[in-house]
C-alpha cells in the first residue's frame, strides 16, 4: 500500500474514533448510534487487514522515517481515543446506574409510612422490636 493509501485507511480510522469521544464527552445522544456505527466499522477494518494488526505495524515501519512518524502518530492518536472512549462508557454505565438507583429511592414505594406500613402492600407492617 502507498504511504498515501495508508495514510487515508488510518485518518479514516482515526477520525471515526475521535468522533466517538467528541460524541461521549457531550454526551450527545443524537451523534451516539451513527459514532458508534463508524468505529465499528473501522475497527473492523484493521481486524480486516491483510495479515492483521500485526502486519499493519510491519508495513508503518517500511516507510521512510517521516512518513512512518505521521501513521504512527496516527495510529497513537487512535489507541488513545479508543482507550479513553472505553473509560467515557464505563463512566456513562455508573452514571446511569447511579441515577437509576436515585430514582427508585424517590419513588414512594421505597419508604415507609408513618405507622411502619409498606406502602402498596396489604397489611405490610414492619416489627417494631427491629
Amino acid at each position: 500500500m502507498s504511504f498515501d493509501g495508508m495514510q487515508s485507511f488510518l485518518l479514516k480510522i482515526a477520525h471515526a474514533v475521535a468522533n466517538l469521544r467528541s460524541a461521549l464527552e457531550a454526551n450527545d445522544m443524537d451523534r451516539l448510534p451513527r459514532a458508534l456505527d463508524q468505529t465499528n466499522v473501522a475497527l473492523e477494518a484493521i481486524n480486516q487487514y491483510p495479515g492483521g494488526v500485526q502486519k499493519l505495524k510491519e508495513d508503518v515501519g517500511l516507510f521512510p522515517e517521516e512518513e512512518k512518524q505521521v501513521l504512527l502518530n496516527l495510529l497513537d492518536e487512535a489507541s488513545v481515543n479508543h482507550q479513553i472512549n472505553g473509560d467515557l462508557i464505563r463512566l456513562a454505565m455508573q452514571r446511569s446506574a447511579a441515577m437509576q438507583s436515585f430514582i427508585a429511592q424517590q419513588a414512594p414505594s421505597a419508604t415507609y409510612d408513618s405507622e411502619g406500613g409498606v406502602p402498596g402492600s396489604v397489611g405490610g407492617v414492619l416489627s417494631r422490636k427491629v
